[in-house]
């Protein structure tokens, strides 16, 4: 392969979906943080020495750093996430290069997956009177939900033809993220360690964001809304109001074991709807923390787990319909085996290499 033909921006996205500085990759190549500024900058040629050592170190297939295929990095929601700010610059990048390079195979699988349609409405909140609640009951009402809780969040966006993406981001403070770009299904990237509720919160969340702000000009408020929309649509205010009166933890308990939805979701869905003061909301959540429930409810109290399906279906079809062997997945995705079986299993026993 002719080192001319390397995309400076590859070599960037490789060296930050591998957690790397600019020295620690030229440190691993037995260069100087010189020579990897210049490469990814496009002002300097690679030799064919450097091509091969930039393939090792990163531990990327040679053609993973030829393709030219468009690069997306954060959505406009995502530069308001306040817990984003705790996370470090380095951890975000490697969780952006990450997200970016799943984009890329996901393109290209979808490209042999004739089926692939999505219902995703686009409601621009200042057309719904700057109101997430009514977006949340109009999609309820549009995609035809029962009354009642939500049986399984996975399945209603996989239903529409949105794609779920478990992620290790190596930290606590990004429970998840979407994406909708053009001639794409939206994309929720969630992070594999969430517990079952959160898991459920997160994803009505980044509905929210597809559904209300994929048209909308970025403004403070947006993570506001998608926790109202989350709470509407996962909980119905007509439904829910009636049964939030006289809080007690028993009470809620039992409301979560129905709802499927956080204690403490639940608590400020009472004062947000009015039925228990400021006072009364800081007491109880007071009375959480003592428990030790702020950080970890109930195990007993955990709803089902919601793993998606349509993804690694899509995978499964091509390993066993168009007959793809794991080298050729490898190939077509620019992949090593180590990464594709970590976020395509085949089922095969096999060692994740950690960089």
């Amino acid at each position: 392969m002719n080192p001319s033909d390397v995309n400076p921006q590859m070599v960037t996205l490789a060296r930050q979906a591998r957690g790397l500085t600019q020295t620690e990759l030229a440190d691993r190549i037995a260069a100087g943080q010189a020579t990897i500024s210049k490469i990814e900058a496009g002002v300097a040629p690679v030799s064919s020495k450097e091509f091969e050592r930039l393939a090792t170190a990163l531990d990327y297939p040679p053609h993973f750093f030829t393709k030219h295929e468009r690069i997306h990095g954060p959505g406009i929601d995502e530069l308001y996430h306040r817990k984003r700010q705790k996370v470090s610059a380095a951890t975000l990048h490697k969780v952006y290069a990450n997200a970016a390079i799943r984009q890329m195979n996901i393109e290209v699988l979808l490209r042999s997956w004739d089926t692939m349609e999505d219902d995703f409405p686009s409601f621009p909140i200042d057309e719904f009177d700057a109101n997430p609640e009514k977006i949340a009951r109009t999609l309820r009402a549009l995609w035809q939900l029962p009354p009642g809780p939500i049986y399984s969040m996975t399945k209603v966006i996989e239903d529409a033809g949105g794609l779920i993406i478990p992620c290790d981001f190596e930290t606590r403070h990004i429970d998840g993220f979407s994406r909708h770009s053009a001639n794409m299904p939206p994309l929720f990237y969630l992070n594999r360690n969430l517990l079952p509720d959160r898991w459920r919160w997160t994803l009505a969340h980044e509905l929210g964001h597809i559904v209300m702000h994929s048209a909308s000009e970025p403004h403070e408020q947006m993570e506001r809304e998608a926790n109202l929309f989350a709470g509407e649509f996962l909980t119905p205010t007509q439904e829910i109001k009636p049964q939030l009166l006289n809080l007690s933890f028993h009470k809620l308990a039992g409301l979560k074991r129905h709802w499927k939805v956080a204690m403490q979701a639940l608590l400020m869905r009472a004062h947000h709807l009015g039925l228990i003061t400021d006072r009364r909301r800081r007491h109880m959540f007071m009375q959480l923390s003592k428990a030790g429930y702020r950080l970890r409810e109930p195990p007993e109290l955990d709803p089902p787990a919601e793993p998606p399906e349509l993804l690694p279906k899509i995978v499964k079809w091509h390993r066993e319909q168009l007959d793809y062997s794991d080298a050729d997945l490898c190939h077509t995705l620019g992949l090593n085996d180590s990464d594709l079986q970590y976020w395509y299993p085949s089922g095969k026993p096999h060692l994740r290499i950690v960089n």
